[in-house]
């Protein structure tokens, strides 16, 4: 069951993280959990190109090989085409930072080169919400094989893993929606609110990603044996 949903989250993940920290390097903000301070445009147009390579590619693939799991077919359409949204948004970026002569753009610059960006990611947003919706409406992510190393443990409580999901789309949503409003000079609200319900989403998206390396791996080693003895 090929969904390269491994890599793709880990890639989303550290997106939403490392975003909302180029703009407090922008803004000379210390926020908790920052981590990335400073840097020049060639460093971040360097995170964002490889970030955005990665989501373009894979999460192109996914959209346009239907069904790309069979399993879950509607895998394609909330996780991979967004994923696409988000890597062609990215390579946008640091293309944008490549051009730049300055070591960071300023905040009056920064604001006016995301002026048309930042409906588009309004858009994304508004597909974010649905992707949520679809999610707790048709239980979409459901629960792991109980074949699968450490998720598996919860295969009888689908649930808990839906509603893991639904609200991490639900928090990349919100920070996607109030966008333009977060890029405004004195945003004092939803600014902080984009950068905090951004970085939990990422930590989640990464985070989980990873651990579907282990994971995965185990299922499909474990679905090749005999009887319940599964290793975990």
């Amino acid at each position: 069951m090929i969904m390269y949903n491994t890599t793709i989250g880990v890639a989303a993940g550290a997106a939403l993280v490392l975003v909302p920290r180029y703009w407090a390097a922008v803004k000379e903000q210390r926020l908790p959990l920052q981590m990335v301070r400073g840097s020049d445009a060639a460093g971040w147009a360097a995170a964002f190109g490889m970030l955005g390579a990665l989501l373009t590619l894979l999460g192109g693939a996914m959209t346009v090989t239907h069904p790309l799991a069979e399993a879950k077919p509607y895998i394609d359409t909330v996780f991979g085409e967004p994923s696409l949204i988000l890597g062609v948004a990215l390579l946008a970026a640091a293309w944008r930072l490549s051009r730049s002569d300055a070591p960071l753009l300023d905040d009056i610059a920064l604001r006016r080169s995301l002026a048309p960006t930042a409906w588009i990611i309004v858009l994304l947003g508004v597909v974010l919400s649905w992707c949520t919706a679809a999610i707790l409406r048709f239980n979409v992510i459901s629960s792991a094989p109980i074949e699968e190393p450490i998720t598996g443990l919860l295969h009888d409580w689908p649930v808990l893993e839906n509603t893991f999901f639904a609200l991490l789309y639900g928090a990349a949503a919100l920070g996607c929606l109030i966008f333009p409003v977060a890029i405004r000079a004195g945003s004092r609200l939803a600014w902080p609110l984009l950068y905090w319900t951004w970085t939990l989403a990422g930590i989640g998206f990464a985070l989980f990603s990873a651990m579907n390396f282990y994971t995965h791996t185990g299922m499909i080693i474990n679905m090749g044996s005999d009887g319940p003895d599964f290793r975990w």
